[in-house]
């Protein structure tokens, strides 16, 4: 199977963007995650990446991302080139009284 078509590499190459954004803001509380990262941060968390921390808030592993990477032959900057696909935070309702 070549490289890049090793499943795990098209995963954290598609979720490049919530570690990224993860690795940026370090702790986050959960009520504050963006409805576009939720699923990645679920996704993560399933893999090792992502640790929920007192079921407050989410943390990212980055010794695990290091060693899952390092594994897969992948260094950071792979992850901050990779192509991203956009994260969608879906705009809220007007409520009827303001339109």
């Amino acid at each position: 199977m070549p490289v890049y078509d090793q499943p795990m590499r098209k995963l954290l190459g598609s979720l490049s963007q919530t570690i990224t954004w993860l690795d940026e803001k370090g702790s986050v509380d959960v009520s504050s995650v963006p409805e576009g990262h939720v699923d990645a941060i679920k996704q993560l968390e399933r893999i090792g990446i992502v640790h929920k921390r007192n079921n407050r808030c989410y943390e990212l592993q980055r010794i695990r991302l290091k060693k899952l990477m390092g594994n897969l032959g992948m260094e950071m900057t792979e992850l901050a080139t990779a192509p991203e696909q956009p994260c969608v935070v879906p705009a809220a309702p007007i409520p009827p009284s303001l339109n």
